[in-house]
């Protein structure tokens, strides 16, 4: 096995796991709406929210993420022989957490920044506060998924060494 072929296994199995954790969003906040307007209006809240570009800059970066990270866990555990529950859990709070803190940025830029030096703490409301209630609502998932994407890291490099 080399570099670039583990590489290659967990750039993909890290896109893949990225999507099944961005459908796991997607079902967390239709299942929180869905008491108040129903499941089929639940299901696009986010065509009635002013911040959608936050969402779409954040998807698009945990997809990087989901590339970047993918690459680092599958040198880990196909290469470096890592621990394949543990890199995967890791790994999975990276995303979400480097994720998290990256898309916070679009709404510091685009409201928070007006009120440095006021009596608001935008670093406050728009950097941590997004990050922990990610943190919170993505802890068991990423577990969960990361767990999973280690596993599948190692079955497909298992799988091309023939073993």
């Amino acid at each position: 096995m080399t570099i670039t072929e583990a590489k290659k296994i967990g750039s993909r199995q890290g896109l893949i796991s990225v999507s099944l954790g961005i459908l796991i969003a997607q079902l967390i906040m239709t299942l929180m709406i869905s008491t108040d307007v129903g499941f089929f209006k639940a299901f696009f809240w986010f065509t009635n929210i002013t911040y959608w570009i936050n969402i779409l800059i954040g998807v698009v970066i945990m997809l990087g993420c989901g590339h970047f990270y993918g690459q680092l866990a599958g040198k880990l555990i196909l290469i470096r022989k890592w621990n394949y529950v543990l890199t995967g859990f890791l790994i999975g709070l990276a995303i979400i957490l480097t994720t998290a803190f990256f898309a916070s940025w679009t709404g510091f830029i685009q409201e928070g920044i007006d009120n440095i030096g006021t009596n608001d703490d935008p670093f406050f409301d728009y950097i941590f506060k997004p990050m922990y209630w990610v943190t919170m609502f993505g802890f068991i998932p990423a577990l969960i998924v990361g767990a999973w994407f280690g596993g599948r890291i190692k079955k497909k490099g298992n799988n091309r060494q023939g073993i």
